[in-house]
């Protein structure tokens, strides 16, 4: 079989929801409880240091601390918050998951023309969804300890006096500032914190992937059933052309369902980002440049950013965009050459359906395309704007 499941067919994004307890799996979901609760509890010392050390910076009136505070903190635990999204969503996002599964199983008894399509799709997805993806989120989090770590080893081999740094530079609240550098606690701080990073990359990598997945698969059905549709006309049989149609019809409703799991299982998660990017954009480029000295950190998180929320407007414009596209295919597949007057009303409200976009919102609100994009960008710099003055 040459199509098997979504878990052999994209095997890096699917292992990394399953580290990052927002795989579905209904035999698992006991266990998953138990393991996020462990998560949770695991990181509270961490964020609980870091709100303190805020709340000390507030009082001094250090904005710009407490600017380089929120950047760590907010996708950290916004990565905890994918969790519980996807824990409350699992029934729909199982069911999201069966159905890729069973149209890969489809997918092996179709024409060599289909397969190519349906090869392509995969490809593209593996490509930018799980490869070009995990590169930007490794990229993102990696170049903190990566940093910290380069420096460090320097400082030791070639200064008398090394100066150390820390992967995201913490106060110890039970001492002074300048003892966060003294042993132990400057060695068990550097791991707990890679220890942080590893949550970040699974968090980012496997539910955020899953959604350009979902939105590539869609995309895929649609481009299958116009295919479909164009051989069904083809046929000499008019029973033929209506009963090929028909089965056409049903897998058209099986993708509007499909979308249906999509929005469920994601519009507050698009929600949530859509107001965590933007702060988060505002709170990069206030950091560069009201900041002690270049950090080049900062200016691969402020990209990663971007990114993060471009690709969810990216694909939630290519499906809008395709389903629309696909009532111009059907509309062009040769419906004229047929004189079956039930075959001619039937592409009548096939035609008439597309015409209504698939889109995907954030809160059943905001439709999610490239011009909420742009907007996102300009109010992200609406905000710098403010804060610096």
């Amino acid at each position: 079989m040459k199509y098997t499941t979504l878990r052999d067919t994209y095997k890096i994004l699917t292992f990394a929801m399953g580290l990052g307890l927002t795989y579905p799996n209904p035999k698992t979901e006991k266990r998953r409880v138990v393991c996020i609760l462990i998560s949770l509890l695991t990181i509270m010392p961490v964020s609980l240091m870091i709100f303190w050390d805020i709340y000390k910076c507030w009082l001094r009136r250090d904005i710009l601390n407490i600017i380089r505070h929120c950047t760590i903190i907010g996708p950290f635990l916004g990565g905890f918050a994918k969790m519980l999204i996807m824990h409350l969503k699992r029934s729909a996002g199982k069911q999201i998951i069966d159905e890729i599964d069973r149209d890969y199983a489809m997918y092996n008894h179709l024409p060599p023309a289909y397969k190519a399509i349906v090869n392509t799709s995969i490809q593209k997805s593996l490509i930018y969804c799980e490869r070009y993806w995990g590169i930007t989120v490794l990229t993102c989090v990696t170049i903190f300890p990566l940093m910290a770590t380069v420096l460090n080893i320097y400082n030791f081999l070639f200064k008398s006096e090394p100066e150390k740094y820390m992967i995201h530079d913490l106060n110890n609240p039970f001492a002074a500032p300048e003892d966060r550098f003294n042993s132990p606690y400057f060695e068990l701080m550097f791991a707990y914190m890679m220890y942080c990073c590893f949550f970040y990359v699974i968090n980012y990598l496997g539910y955020d992937g899953f959604f350009g997945l979902c939105i590539n698969h869609a995309c895929l059905k649609m481009d299958l059933y116009c295919k479909a549709f164009e051989d069904a006309l083809k046929e000499k049989n008019e029973n033929a052309i209506y009963e090929k149609i028909v089965g056409v019809i049903k897998e058209q409703n099986r993708l509007f369902e499909y979308v249906d799991l999509i929005q469920e299982s994601f519009n507050k998660w698009l929600g949530m980002i859509l107001i965590a990017t933007m702060i988060q954009i505002c709170n990069c480029m206030y950091h560069i440049t009201e900041g002690f000295e270049f950090d080049v950190r900062y200016i691969i998180f402020i990209i990663g950013s971007v990114v993060h929320i471009y690709l969810p407007c990216r694909y939630s414009t290519k499906l809008k965009h395709e389903s629309v596209e696909t009532s111009t295919r059907l509309y062009c597949s040769g419906w004229e050459h047929t004189t079956s007057p039930r075959v001619r009303s039937t592409v009548l409200y096939m035609v008439a359906r597309c015409q209504r976009p698939s889109e995907i919102t954030a809160f059943n609100m905001l439709v999610f395309d490239m011009d909420l994009f742009v907007s996102i960008l300009q109010t992200s710099y609406s905000m710098y704007t403010l804060l610096r003055s």
